[in-house]
């Protein structure tokens, strides 16, 4: 027993040495046969941290570079504003500041989804029952003036009452706000947008009467940073992204096609048996 106690220690100390400065696996040389699976769900431990902290990383570049357009345009915003005397330049460079502050706030809002969509943390999001019919009116509602301005008609189409899916009602709103957001920004003026709620499977999309998506672009657009040939404005490339990973830890998938308007239908699919994945 003392032997035994005495190499674990060893191994221990080794470990808690070696843990501080690196986060690579330890050698399993002199290790007693015994203690082979403490030894190996140690490393499985340190290989997880390190993933976890490569993460931590990526992000937070992620975080300083797509924030440093945003926050350099709002600083020269400041600069005009504090340099014009004309009522109508400076009215001119207060719209351009609101604006500028709507990307910038919806920017963040993106980011801070993906940060909930990392693994670590979305094991142990919880999912509860939701109503996507529910859910569909109340998120198009907050976009209604969005497509007012725009001069575009925004409307919801549900063949049920009530369709009930278990899954994490704020990711699942963020989904689709940034499916109705990419459509009203593509859709022209006098355009249309419907949300649709079908059963059979249970299914959630969103199809409008903008240019359409092309095929050879069809994988490509959910990646990150990613923007198709027909993006128009400023937009950080993360929105269809976002979508992808919460229809993922949905066990959804994500149709993409032509709609019925000749722009593009994005249909979020989910499974019947597995409401969470990932």
């Amino acid at each position: 027993m003392r032997r035994t106690i005495l190499t674990l220690e060893r191994f221990a100390l080794r470990w808690t040495d070696r843990s501080h400065a690196s986060l690579d696996a330890l050698s399993l040389d002199g290790v007693p046969t015994e203690l082979i699976p403490f030894a190996l769900a140690l490393n499985d431990l340190l290989a997880r941290v390190h993933s976890m902290v490569d993460r931590e990383k990526q992000f937070a570049a992620t975080v300083a570079h797509q924030l440093r357009t945003p926050l350099t345009g709002l600083t020269l915003g400041m600069a005009r504003l504090a340099e014009a005397h004309d009522p109508g330049a400076i009215q001119a460079v207060i719209r351009d500041l609101g604006e500028a502050t709507q990307r910038t706030s919806r920017l963040v809002q993106q980011l801070l989804a993906l940060s909930r969509l990392d693994p670590e943390v979305r094991a142990g999001l919880p999912f509860v029952s939701v109503d996507l019919v529910h859910l569909a009116r109340e998120v198009g509602e907050t976009f209604q003036e969005a497509a007012l301005q725009n001069d575009v008609k925004l409307e919801l189409l549900s063949s049920v009452e009530t369709l009930i899916v278990l899954g994490e009602p704020e990711l699942l709103s963020e989904a689709l706000g940034n499916l109705i957001d990419n459509s009203i920004r593509y859709t022209p003026s006098g355009g249309h947008i419907v949300i649709s709620v079908n059963t059979e499977p249970s299914r959630l999309s969103v199809s409008d009467s903008g240019p359409g998506i092309d095929d050879s672009e069809r994988d490509a657009v959910f990646e990150r940073f990613v923007r198709g040939r027909a993006a128009v404005g400023e937009g950080s490339g993360l929105g269809l992204a976002i979508v992808k990973s919460i229809a993922d830890l949905h066990c959804a998938t994500i149709q993409l096609s032509a709609s019925g308007f000749g722009g593009a239908e994005m249909t979020m699919i989910f499974a019947r048996d597995e409401p969470r994945c990932g």
